[in-house]
């Protein structure tokens, strides 16, 4: 697949979730249970089939550097971020502009385009490079976005445990292993996979459908986070590879979880979080829009500029 047909698939793919959303196809609430249905099997299932490769021992000896990558320059991001990013009165603001910088929408669009663009084998690097991520991501992001309230540890514990997560440990267990499931549940495991990426950009279409463009310039924050979200922060991180030598396909699989928009549940982590931090919550709706429909064009420029390194 090109680079242009793939940026003309996703933008179809994301008007079909925009449409929908306007014609009340998709009535109030039926994307948040549509985020719950993926996030609970097909992305599970999608996981679990980019495991389902021809076995390779060098690629199983590369997932412990695969891991420190991941771990390695999420800690970079992290402290570059602490400290580059001016501090501001809103403090609720200036944590999501942190979040915004370091974790961006890596499912419902990181994965579908690292599958299109470099098939099963890049899927598989990039699912192990973001294990570490989603257990920090979805753990962290009370820490992180929180109004400093004494948080439920349960409830925290059991965030670090969701089925994609749970899903990146089976799907390597039976790689590791070699057992063969039989063929009728690999299909249907490959089949519930294969819905994940169109309904989760579907789901980017009705976010963006639902967003009111008339405050948005009131947040100018918001423009230039999403510059460094798609440009700055993934230029940054790339220079480490290349100066660490990490060889070309390696980046390719796993450089695209940086030059993704903003995580899409960036709002909803702050209701659930922070719910009086209103204004934060809106300035994070316009970071989660304005760099998906952004992305669009950035993926094709991204794609080119990893093939010429």
């Amino acid at each position: 697949m090109t680079v242009l047909e793939l940026a003309i698939k996703l933008m179809l793919f994301i008007v079909v979730g925009y449409v929908a959303r306007k014609l009340k196809i998709m009535a109030d609430g039926f994307d948040k249970m549509l985020t719950k249905f993926v996030m609970a099997i097909p992305l599970p299932c999608m996981i679990i089939n980019s495991f389902n490769i021809e076995f390779d021992i060098e690629k199983l000896i590369s997932t412990p550097v695969i891991l420190l990558m991941s771990v390695g320059s999420l800690v970079f991001v992290f402290v570059a971020v602490r400290f580059l990013t001016p501090k501001m009165k809103n403090r609720d603001m200036w944590r999501t502009v942190r979040f915004s910088l370091m974790f961006t929408n890596f499912t419902f669009m990181g994965l579908p385009i690292v599958s299109e663009l470099y098939g099963p084998e890049a899927v598989f690097n990039y699912v192990i490079f973001t294990l570490p991520v989603r257990i920090i991501f979805y753990g962290g992001a009370p820490l992180m976005l929180g109004n400093g309230e004494k948080l439920n540890v349960k409830e925290t514990l059991k965030k670090f445990i969701c089925e994609p997560v749970v899903a990146v440990f089976i799907g390597f267990f039976l790689y590791a292993t070699q057992i063969q499931l039989p063929q009728v549940i690999t299909g249907v495991i490959e089949g519930l996979g294969n819905m994940a990426s169109p309904l989760g950009l579907i789901l980017c279409g009705s976010i963006i459908a639902d967003a009111n463009w008339k405050g948005i310039t009131k947040y100018p924050s918001v423009f230039l986070v999403v510059i460094a979200r798609l440009f700055v922060v993934p230029g940054a991180v790339l220079g480490i590879f290349l100066l660490l030598g990490i060889d070309k396909q390696t980046i390719q699989s796993v450089i695209f979880y940086y030059a993704m928009p903003v995580a899409s549940f960036l709002p909803s982590f702050l209701l659930r979080y922070n719910p009086e931090a209103v204004e934060a919550r809106v300035a994070g709706g316009y970071m989660v829009v304005l760099s998906t429909l952004a992305c669009i064009a950035t993926v094709p420029i991204w794609t080119l500029l990893l093939e010429l390194i």
